[in-house]
C-alpha cells in the first residue's frame, strides 16, 4: 500500500537523531534554544512534524541530511539573479530551479544574487560542515570587477588582513592579484563572512561592480556555462574529503 505524505513525516527531534546530531531530548533542547531553522524559519515546537525528503533542516548553521541517503556532489556554475535560499518569499529564481535531481541537496556557503561562480551542492551534511569551517583553510577564488583602477600600492593593504569599516570585524590575510587594466582584481580567501569580498574592497574605498566565483576548492568551472551543472566525479570527491581532513 502507498504511504501519505503525513505516513513520511517524522518529528524534529528523531530526524536530528538520525542524522547523528543529539539524542531525542537533546535535540528537543536545541529547538527550544532556537537553535533549528526548518525551511527558512526558527523551529520552536519540539513536536513539529517535518518532511526528510523535502524540507530543509538546519542546526547551528548547518544543513541536514540523512545519513543512509545517497550521498550527491554537484558543481553547479551560478548566473546572475539567482538566489542561493531553498525558500523564497518573493519568489525569485532559485539554484533548485537549474538543478533538477531526485535528492535534495543543498549549496555548501551562499553566493549573493548579484553574484555569479561556482557554488557545490550536495547532502552530505558532515562534509559541507568540514568545507565551510575557517580551520579547514579551504580557498574561494574571486574576480571582482571594480569601479576605478586598483593601484598596486594598496594591494598590501587588501591581502595583510585588515577590519572591516562597517563591522570592525577582522578578516584573515588572503591572497590577490591585480589583472592587467588594473579594474579586476583575483582574490582568493578562506574565509566566508556575510559579503567579504566586497566588504574588504568597500572598506578600501572601491564598489565592486561585478562578483565571480572562479574556483572553490581548487574546482574550476571548466565548460561549465552560467546555469549549468554536472555531478562531482569521485576522485573529485575524495580530494575535497582530503582538503578538510576527512578521510
Amino acid at each position: 500500500m502507498k504511504r501519505s505524505a503525513q505516513d513520511e513525516k517524522v518529528r524534529i527531534n528523531k530526524y536530528l537523531a538520525m542524522c547523528g546530531i543529539a539524542s531525542r531530548r537533546a535535540a528537543d533542547q536545541l529547538v527550544l534554544e532556537g537553535r533549528v531553522m526548518v525551511n527558512g524559519h526558527v523551529a520552536d515546537q519540539p513536536g513539529l512534524q517535518i518532511d526528510p525528503k523535502h524540507d530543509e533542516v538546519i542546526v547551528d548553521g548547518r544543513h541536514m541530511a540523512q545519513p543512509e541517503h545517497k550521498k550527491v556532489y554537484i558543481l553547479f556554475n551560478k548566473p546572475r539573479n539567482v538566489i542561493t535560499t531553498s525558500h523564497d518569499e518573493r519568489d525569485r529564481q532559485q539554484i533548485l530551479d537549474f538543478v533538477d535531481v531526485p535528492e535534495r541537496v543543498f549549496p555548501v556557503g551562499r553566493l549573493d544574487r548579484k553574484s555569479t561562480g561556482l557554488l557545490i551542492l550536495t547532502n552530505d551534511g558532515t562534509l559541507a560542515h568540514r568545507l565551510m569551517h575557517p580551520s579547514s583553510l579551504v580557498q574561494k577564488e574571486y574576480l571582482a570587477e571594480l569601479d576605478a583602477k586598483f593601484p598596486g600600492s594598496m594591494l598590501s593593504k587588501l591581502t595583510s588582513g585588515m577590519r572591516l569599516k562597517d563591522t570592525g570585524e577582522k578578516v584573515s590575510p588572503c591572497r590577490a592579484k591585480i589583472l592587467d587594466d588594473g579594474m579586476s582584481v583575483l582574490v582568493s580567501i578562506h574565509e566566508g563572512k556575510n559579503h567579504q569580498v566586497r566588504r574588504m574592497f568597500s572598506t578600501l574605498g572601491f564598489e565592486v561592480k561585478r562578483l565571480d566565483r572562479v574556483a572553490y576548492a581548487g574546482l574550476t568551472p571548466g565548460e561549465l556555462r552560467r546555469g549549468e551543472w554536472r555531478y562531482l566525479s569521485r576522485k573529485e570527491v575524495e580530494h575535497l574529503y582530503r582538503l578538510c581532513g576527512k578521510d
